[in-house]
């Protein structure tokens, strides 16, 4: 992670629950897998990509249409291969501060701002 660190937001397809909203690419952690495993899966079912899963960032819990999801965020620095949305209406790329301003699902922004408060920890600890 950088100054310069963009996030990949996805927009919900219309069918979904939050449809429209804009979340972070990822999904359920099947038996057997790890977190990091779940992420390099599910990045290559919905966006074609393979993903170099790299540092843990934050994990949140929330109940979301009356059922408590868990929430683990995880940095991605680098991946092979073209972005496609294939589960997802749009997907761009923005600025931590940018992706703020998108209508994002709810159980994403502490996610988020997680990330920001650990970049901006960091920032401090180079002066």
């Amino acid at each position: 992670m950088n100054v310069m660190a963009k996030f990949l937001l996805a927009q919900r397809p219309l069918h979904a629950d939050q449809s429209g909203m804009w979340e972070f690419a990822g999904g359920k952690v099947e038996s057997g897998e790890s977190q990091p495993e779940a992420l390099f899966r599910e990045l290559r079912e919905e966006l074609g990509i393979e993903a170099v899963v790299g540092r843990y960032i934050a994990s949140h819990q929330r109940e979301v249409s009356g059922r408590l999801i868990h929430l683990h965020a995880w940095h991605v620095p680098s991946y092979q291969g073209e972005l496609k949305a294939y589960e997802h209406q749009d997907i761009v790329w923005c600025s931590p501060e940018e992706a703020l301003r998108y209508p994002l699902a709810p159980a994403d922004i502490p996610l988020l701002e997680a990330f920001i408060l650990l970049r901006d920890a960091r920032q401090v600890d180079l002066c």
